[in-house]
């Protein structure tokens, strides 16, 4: 510690003053850029998902299923803005794809999956439509039909949950930028108090009689 007290020649003096100065311009700049680039991606997140008028459920139209994921009964009746709550919303639209999936008698089944039984029934459809068996065209008709409806739901549920998932990912990078921005600027000040610091204390040599 003893060093501390010893004086700088005047360049060094001068080069010591020069880098807290560089140091707090820096990090004032880039905390600052990195403030405002977080607040910007995370506004245009929350607007884009305000502008979808997207809200859950009341809580007493809850189900049991729908209760159990987090977040689900603390977000009842608001509005989706948030990148949270966008997670929230996806587990639910996965939660009701895999009920609608179990509802039409393929449960555990995913859009991918589904365009084999599509084709199965297609071929069923060709099949009975070529012997002439009205009864069998029906049935697989009516298939077909609950097959595609139950694949289109499923598509549009993975684009939905997609979005919902990626706005969650960008409004938490977004967090941490702002986060960042906050650390860089608290080192700017730091920069900025050690720069006045060493220009009043004044580490130069004693002035020569």
């Amino acid at each position: 510690m003893k060093y501390l007290n010893y004086r700088l020649s005047a360049a060094m003096w001068a080069r010591v003053l020069l880098l807290w100065l560089v140091l707090a311009l820096g990090a004032l700049v880039g905390g600052a850029a990195a403030l405002a680039l977080g607040q910007f991606i995370q506004g245009n997140i929350r607007n884009e998902l305000s502008a979808q008028q997207i809200s859950f459920s009341a809580e007493e139209q809850l189900s049991d299923e729908e209760r159990q994921i987090p977040g689900t009964v603390e977000n009842a009746g608001q509005p989706l803005t948030t990148g949270n709550q966008a997670k929230v919303y996806s587990e639910l639209i996965g939660l009701h794809m895999g009920e609608a999936a179990e509802a039409a008698g393929y449960p555990g089944a995913a859009y991918a999956t589904l365009g084999g039984i599509q084709r199965e029934f297609r071929a069923a459809v060709t099949a009975a439509t070529e012997a002439g068996d009205d009864d069998a065209l029906a049935e697989a008709q009516e298939g077909l039909t609950a097959v595609t409806n139950l694949r289109n739901t499923m598509l549009t549920g993975s684009n939905l949950r997609g979005n919902l998932l990626s706005a969650y990912g960008w409004d938490n990078v977004a967090t941490g930028v702002t986060t960042a921005g906050i650390v860089v600027l608290v080192l700017a000040g730091v920069f900025f108090v050690l720069f006045f610091y060493e220009w009043r204390r004044g580490h130069l040599p004693p002035t020569e009689a």
